[in-house]
């Protein structure tokens, strides 16, 4: 493979992460890509939060996309198909990058993903296992959170699920969820929101 189209497919890679992930990065970087950017929309978006008593997080997202365009199917689906391996090199690279947004240590542990694709729809489920989106403050208490960053996108039909350790107790929480039961945190939705910001303490 060439040097040019290593750098096409990173691209390409970046901006699936983006799509995937933070979408508040990707603003900058599709401007600058925008002459290689597939024309698509997010009909729906599906996003699981596990957070584990290590602070660490598993971030689950099912995204169904519909592509405009055939030329611009194959492409996606061929980025999609892109090696676990590769993706989470891709996605640390993407945390280095938001820690100039946002200062803390972002580590990712693992990525798994699966896609089925129909014309002109392509379905993916992506997890990344990481550490970074939940710390614990000065004060002791524990924060899930991802300052000014997009989880989501404009007419995107969004369900967000936020599941902690049953002995954690949740002190407050930005947005207001629709409801909170138990030790689940849960978002139904239309459109544009950032990421939620929740604190918890440790009974």
């Amino acid at each position: 493979m060439s040097e040019t189209d290593k750098k096409k497919n990173k691209n390409f890679n970046f901006i699936i992460i983006t799509i995937i992930f933070f979408l508040g990065l990707s603003v900058f970087q599709f401007f600058m890509y925008r002459n290689m950017r597939p024309r698509f929309h997010v009909v729906s978006r599906v996003i699981d939060f596990n957070i584990y008593e290590d602070l660490s997080v598993d971030f689950s997202t099912k995204v169904d996309i519909q592509v405009e365009r055939e030329k611009d199917f194959s492409t996606l689906v061929s980025s999609f198909g892109t090696s676990d391996e590769e993706k989470l090199t891709m996605f640390q690279e993407t945390l280095d990058n938001l820690e100039k947004q946002v200062p803390r240590d972002f580590v990712v542990l693992s990525y798994d993903s699966a896609v089925e694709s129909e014309y002109p729809f392509i379905y993916v489920d992506e997890t990344v296992k990481l550490k970074g989106f939940v710390i614990e403050k000065e004060d002791g208490t524990i924060e899930f959170s991802l300052p000014n960053q997009l989880l989501s996108g404009e007419n995107e039909n969004v369900k967000v699920t936020i599941r902690f350790p049953e002995h954690w107790k949740v002190v407050s929480v930005e947005p207001d969820p629709n409801y909170i039961e138990q030790n689940t945190i849960a978002y139904s939705y239309i459109g544009t929101r950032n990421y939620p910001t929740v604190q918890f303490v440790v009974e």
